[in-house]
């Protein structure tokens, strides 16, 4: 690992004559090959298409929420996503960083390193799952990955239709997605056109949450809530240790108890998908879905 001297001496180099021009040019020469990364989506992205990021910021958030597909061993860390480390990102010096354009005006900094990417990681526009689809496509358009972007855009395809299939006795009664707080009272519901939301509808399930939500389709309700819908059956994501301590707080709450899917048992467990993720993750979900909730017994129970 390089001192701390090295690395600032390396950046007083960078930043005079030739390599500062070289930095402010639109765009590398040819498809990027070294690429970091600054958003746990784009990450995600990257890693679909097959691409091992040269950097990464904060790893241990993208192990916890993302985690698939897995971010190989050895990927340098840059630190926090909103303050990432400038002067190790310029000793690995990458020729292309990808980042999330909501961040744009605050992390101006990194165009002296290397051509940015500021990429939207959102849309108010249109569902999830085109957007992170289109995100896809462009990601790998920079990186030559077209062709791996079009096998994934056809496993999606594949995977939203198999479920759909698959779960069409389930449809009549709604479902709840949720993720529980660890104080027992509280859960983020997930709804609206974000990436859960968008493959509920897709693979033909209702949404038993039709309240507002924010850009990326999640709001937080009190547990009394779910029971607007008594016909709903509940699905949560499972977060280890966090989601126990959660359970164990629910169990001594009469909200809890009383819920029409709590006391008739229609709660299911499902391990975590990230609901900002991509189209690695929707697919994933539509997968789950497809396994998990026909073994849960029949349509009607």
């Amino acid at each position: 690992m390089p001192t701390r001297r090295a690395v600032l001496g390396g950046i007083g180099l960078a930043f005079a004559g030739p390599s500062w021009a070289h930095a402010q040019a639109p765009g590398p020469a040819g498809p990027a090959r070294r690429v970091a990364c600054l958003d746990l989506l784009l990450t995600e992205t990257l890693l679909t298409l097959g691409i091992t990021p040269v950097a990464v910021g904060n790893i241990p958030l993208y192990q916890r929420l993302v985690a698939e597909p897995a971010l190989p061993d050895g990927v340098p860390d840059l630190g926090p996503l909103q303050e990432p480390n400038l002067e190790l990102l310029q000793y690995l010096r990458p020729d292309l960083i990808l980042a999330p354009s909501w961040a744009e005006i605050g992390q101006r900094d990194v165009e002296r390193i290397a051509p940015v990417a500021w990429l939207p990681t959102f849309s108010t526009r249109k569902p999830a799952v085109d957007h992170t689809r289109h995100l896809l496509m462009r990601v790998a358009a920079m990186t030559g990955r077209e062709a791996e972007a079009r096998a994934w855009s056809d496993r999606a395809d594949a995977a939203l239709a198999g479920a759909r299939q698959a779960l069409a006795p389930w449809t009549d009664r709604p479902v709840y997605v949720v993720r529980f707080n660890e104080d027992g009272r509280h859960a983020a519901v997930f709804g609206g056109s974000g990436m859960i939301g968008d493959v509920l509808g897709r693979v033909g399930l209702r949404n038993a949450w039709t309240g507002r939500t924010n850009v990326w389709g999640t709001i937080s309700i009190g547990i009394e809530q779910l029971a607007g819908n008594a016909e709903a059956r509940l699905i949560h994501f499972d977060r280890g240790a966090e989601t126990e301590r959660a359970l164990r707080q629910l169990a001594a709450s009469p909200f809890w108890t009383a819920l029409p899917a709590v006391r008739q048992g229609r709660v299911i467990e499902m391990p975590v998908v990230y609901p900002n993720g991509g189209l690695a993750s929707a697919t994933r979900f539509a997968d789950q879905l497809a396994r998990i909730l026909p073994a849960h017994g029949t349509a009607n129970g």
